[in-house]
């Protein structure tokens, strides 16, 4: 909305942003209600160790998150990592009410890394990186030590 109360010419469209312990509940912007909702990690390592805390954030997910659409269709994405048992992942992805799909971050560990985790290529060029990252450089030479070595 504009100041003066009239709506910004759109295409019907509003993406906005929330907080998963905000005001959800009866969201909307102008006359418009969300259709898809997006979930990103909304778990810490703290709170998928607690059970009271991994309940807490289903149930603002079922009362709240699951009935914003005002349609009575609503599409909602989350995307969440695995921190421990019975955390909210393994919670959603128990429950029969959600389509989950896994992909794991890392299909197979570089050789390197398993046989030589301390001083092989890989832990070279972590040291590079991480260097240039503290001193707030470029990755000029770390990307130049991985591409010598890619093979």
């Amino acid at each position: 909305m504009k100041d003066d109360g009239t709506e910004f010419a759109t295409s019907r469209s509003v993406i906005t942003t929330r907080g998963i312990t905000s005001g959800i509940r009866g969201l909307k912007v102008g006359k418009l209600r969300p259709d898809t909702v997006i979930l990103d990690d909304l778990q810490s390592s703290e709170t998928a160790a607690n059970i009271e805390q991994v309940e807490k954030i289903s149930d603002i997910i079922k009362r709240d998150i699951m009935n914003l659409s005002s349609k009575g269709k609503l599409a909602v994405l989350m995307t969440s990592t695995p921190i421990c048992p019975e955390d909210l992942c393994e919670k959603i992805e128990h429950d029969i009410s959600w389509k989950t799909t896994k992909y794991p971050a890392v299909i197979e560990w570089p050789t390197d890394i398993v046989k030589h985790p301390d001083n092989g290529l890989w832990a070279q060029y972590f040291k590079m990186f991480d260097g240039e990252l503290a001193e707030d450089l470029p990755h000029s030479k770390s990307l130049d030590f991985y591409k010598k070595n890619r093979a």
